[in-house]
């Protein structure tokens, strides 16, 4: 016996719908199986196929019927007889992992090319990381540079103040000396002793 099921709805791609009835006839134990996805009238469609007893019709119908991919959306479910040609599950499984295989290979080469430009950016920025330090290195090199100037700078002033404070001393001591010997001749002078 042979069951056709078309499985219509919003969501019936893309959510793994096709493995999980062939979960369920390799549970039941068929020896011919087959899905694939369609659009009919804007609407997903999947079509699948059962070879078997009465019995495993009967229950993969109820499956069909009442169990489905969590994210999937379906609207409707409708089974016909069938009387084509229908290839092995095991067969129908290796079709499968060459499906998933020719969707998982351009989906790692994308990987490796993104992850390609990410290494060069991640470059360029310790590139950048580097010159930036470079920089920093010889922004601090200037400081301290800048430092010891202002430092043997100080060292001169100080030493300049020191050096005018003594000069000043030395020359209002000779004024001082000056002014009371002028100031001793003007007391002789006029008569006034001290």
């Amino acid at each position: 016996m042979k069951i056709k099921a078309k499985i219509i709805g919003n969501k019936v791609h893309e959510v793994g719908y096709r493995v999980f009835l062939l979960r369920k006839a390799l549970e039941l134990g068929a020896e011919r199986f087959n899905a694939y996805n369609t659009k009919e009238n804007g609407d997903q469609v999947l079509i699948s196929f059962l070879e078997g007893d009465s019995d495993q019709i009967s229950i993969f119908q109820d499956y069909v019927q009442n169990n489905k991919p969590e994210n999937a959306k379906v609207s409707d479910v409708i089974f016909e007889d069938y009387t084509g040609y229908l290839i092995g599950i095991v067969d129908y499984m290796h079709l499968i992992q060459v499906e998933q295989l020719s969707k998982g290979i351009p989906a790692i080469l994308s990987i490796d090319r993104k992850q390609d430009k990410m290494l060069e950016k991640q470059d360029q920025m310790l590139e950048k990381q580097d010159q930036m330090l470079e920089k920093q290195d010889q922004m601090l090199e200037n400081q301290e540079k800048t430092l010891g100037k202002l430092d043997q700078t100080r060292t001169e002033i100080s030493s300049e103040i020191k050096d005018l404070r003594r000069d000043l001393r030395s020359y209002l001591d000779e004024k001082l000396i000056k002014i009371e010997s002028d100031i001793l001749q003007i007391k002789a002078k006029i008569g006034l002793e001290t």
